[in-house]
């Protein structure tokens, strides 16, 4: 009862609080009711100015985007977009297409980025660029070169990089390539040029250089095939010396020593006019009439070839380019070639220049060994020493022969003195050793520039020559060059040497060369003839041209020493004019040294080859007879006393000798027998002069 009146107690109590708070309550509840409107509607608010903003985010991103592929459609760099967790392309412009060979972003996805077949001829693997794009997710911007597959083309380079880009909201990798290929090739034919100059710089052989030569110009002209000739001047014909190995050996080796002559093909043509040769279609170009069926074999369909001039004007060669389709150069491949061949040039110069001087060198050499054989020849083997010294000269000038011709002035005569031949030739000099009539004055003229002449077919030697014309081969590869030989200035003869070659056989070097060796043999035949003088006046009385004393004691000591060691025997005549000392009073010293002479002539043709005569000393002669007994010497003395009495000499009275001779006995010394004979001769004189009378 109590709880329910105090219950009731509080509510009557209540009611008046309630009644006079409730307007206010209702005050505040709708004061807050108006807040959360005003705050709803200002959110709403809010909520619709964000839904303004990122509409317009939206539609400003999807136009950076278009702006972007746009941007990179008209790029020349190979853009794409990659998603790099799928591996797909997103996007991908023109040039990437291009660049990788296919059509749309789908196909580039399938065929390169997701095929590893497509990455075989690439610069590495598709593994090794997976490993790329995770990289780039760690460490960002990735740069690289990626070198693509070219098929039939020569292949093309991108110099590459990847990072990271926000595309359709996402973030994915930017791949940009920068074609590289032109600076690539340039670096490539830098390097192959760099190889040629170094080539032809070092002392390379020729084919060598050039086929460095052959592989930059294959650089510079794509698809072609490259040959280098070189000319040979001797022969004028085209050696192939380099050239591609995508020629067959049969087209090569028919277009080695191709003729430097209109219709030999393109080279050949080209060598011939001096100019450039282009060939559109080999097929109907007349300049290869008679090589059609060998280009076509070797796949060849159309030629350009450019002559290689030297700095003097000189023909060097001959670059040649062959196409496997009707082709003509155009101005850049034009000035591409003109390095190489500047090259070429180069190169075959300073291969001639250093070939040149090689012969120089040997030439010198060879000079010099053949000029210390002359000049230190024994002169007493000087004829062994002039042939040997032929057969060299025969060796250095690859020559068939060499001769020598000797000129006589008092006879008018010439003859073929020293000689040697390869063994397929007849020799020229007899073994007789002929002579020919020949005028001393038409030679000069022949050599009157002391300088070597050269006959071939085109000119012959002249009729004073004919002698050597009937027994030299003739015939269109045939010359001889002629060096005149001088000693003391008189033209005595002439050098001949005698090869096979065509063409310009005689080089000026070699000329030179050939009257070198001419003058040089003058030279020794000038010593040999001094040599000779001076031996013979050594050995020989001036006035009679007999044996002198001092030779006459040497066969004496000589002929003494023989007997007593083979017991052998020989005789001794000595005979002196008589009254000689009156003829030169009554008719002066010049005619007695005529008579003296006359009388010693007469001895020279009355003694044999084995027999020695000489002048004992004034008007006494000595004879000296090998093998000969005491009957047989007076047989000889009183031959000799008869044809001198008998002779009319140039005086007005007769002219008569005494003679004494003796013969050897074993233990004679030469003193021994010359007194003996002395003393026979002094005994002819006391018995009345002009007679013959033996020793005791």
């Amino acid at each position: 009862m109590m709880d329910a009146s105090v219950e009731a107690d509080w509510i009557s109590l209540l009611k008046p609080f309630l009644l006079w708070v409730s307007p206010f309550l209702a005050l505040v509840f709708l004061v807050l009711l108006v807040v959360f409107w005003l705050r709803a509607r200002r959110l709403g608010r809010q909520v619709y100015d964000l839904t303004l903003e990122v509409g317009a985010s939206s539609r400003s991103l999807r136009t950076a985007d278009r702006d972007l592929q746009s941007l990179f459609d008209q790029s020349s760099i190979a853009v794409f977009i990659l998603d790099h967790r799928r591996r797909e392309i997103l996007y991908a412009n023109n040039t990437a297409l291009t660049a990788f060979g296919v059509s749309d972003a789908d196909a580039l996805t399938s065929r390169v980025i997701q095929n590893p077949e497509a990455w075989e001829e690439s610069s590495f693997t598709l593994l090794e660029f997976e490993a790329l794009l995770d990289k780039v997710t760690r460490t960002g911007l990735q740069v690289f070169e990626w070198r693509l597959p070219g098929g039939e083309q020569a292949p093309e380079w991108l110099d590459c990089s990847l990072s990271f880009i926000t595309y359709l909201g996402n973030q994915s990798v930017l791949f940009t390539g920068v074609n590289i290929t032109a600076r690539k090739r340039n670096d490539a034919l830098e390097k192959f040029q760099l190889r040629a100059m170094r080539a032809i710089a070092s002392d390379s052989p020729l084919n060598q250089s050039l086929s460095q030569l052959v592989a930059l110009i294959e650089r510079l002209i794509p698809r072609a095939r490259c040959a280098v000739f070189v000319h040979d001047a001797e022969q004028r014909r085209l050696r192939w010396t380099a050239g591609s190995s995508d020629l067959p050996s049969p087209f090569q080796d028919r277009l080695d020593e191709l003729p430097v002559a209109f219709g030999a093909a393109g080279a050949g043509t080209a060598a011939s006019i001096r100019e450039r040769v282009v060939a559109r279609d080999v097929r109907s170009d007349q300049r290869w009439d008679a090589f059609r069926d060998l280009a076509e074999q070797a796949g060849v369909r159309s030629s350009w070839a450019e002559p290689v001039i030297g700095a003097n004007g000189e023909l060097l060669g001959c670059v040649e380019l062959y196409h496997d389709e009707v082709w003509t150069p155009s101005e850049d491949d034009v000035d591409r070639l003109t390095a190489p061949v500047s090259l070429a040039s180069l190169a075959i110069e300073r291969h001639h220049w250093q070939a040149k001087l090689e012969q120089m060198i040997v030439s010198e050499q060879s000079v010099r060994r053949i000029s210390t054989n002359l000049l230190t020849l024994d002169m007493e083997r000087v004829d062994e020493g002039i042939v040997g010294t032929c057969a060299t000269m025969g060796d250095f000038f690859q020559a068939d022969r060499v001769f020598i011709c000797q000129l006589e002035e008092a006879s008018h005569e010439i003859s073929i003195s020293h000689e040697w031949c390869i063994r397929a030739l007849a020799r020229l000099r007899p073994e007789t050793g002929r002579k020919f009539p020949v005028i001393p004055s038409s030679l000069g003229v022949l050599f009157r520039e002391s300088s070597p002449q050269v006959f071939d077919e085109e000119n012959p030697l002249p009729p004073m020559l004919e002698f050597l014309a009937e027994r030299l081969e003739r015939g269109a590869d045939k010359s001889v060059i002629l060096g005149p030989i001088f000693r003391n200035e008189r033209l005595t003869g002439f050098l001949g040497i005698q090869k096979t070659s065509a063409g310009q056989a005689w080089t000026p070097a070699r000329t030179e060369t050939a009257q070198l060796m001419a003058s040089l043999i003058g030279a020794v035949m000038t010593r040999q003839e001094l040599v000779n003088s001076l031996t013979f006046q050594a050995v020989h009385d001036q006035l009679t041209g007999l044996y002198n004393r001092h030779k006459l004691e040497n066969f004496l000591k000589q002929e003494v020493a023989r007997c007593n060691r083979y017991s052998s025997v020989f005789s001794l005549i000595i005979f002196d004019l008589d009254r000689f000392k009156s003829i030169n009073d009554r008719f002066g010293h010049n005619e007695g040294d005529s008579v003296l002479s006359t009388v010693a002539q007469l001895v020279d043709q009355n003694v044999r080859e084995s027999e020695v005569a000489g002048r004992w000393g004034g008007e006494e002669f000595l004879i000296l007879l090998p093998e000969t007994g005491t009957d047989s010497a007076i047989a000889v003395a009183e031959r000799i006393r008869e044809t001198i009495a008998q002779h009319r000499f140039s005086i007005p009275e007769p002219v008569t000798i005494s003679a004494g001779v003796a013969t050897f006995r074993a233990g004679d010394d030469p003193h021994q027998l010359v007194q003996r004979a002395d003393a026979a001769l002094y005994n002819a004189k006391d018995a009345g002069r002009n007679r013959v009378i033996s020793a005791l």
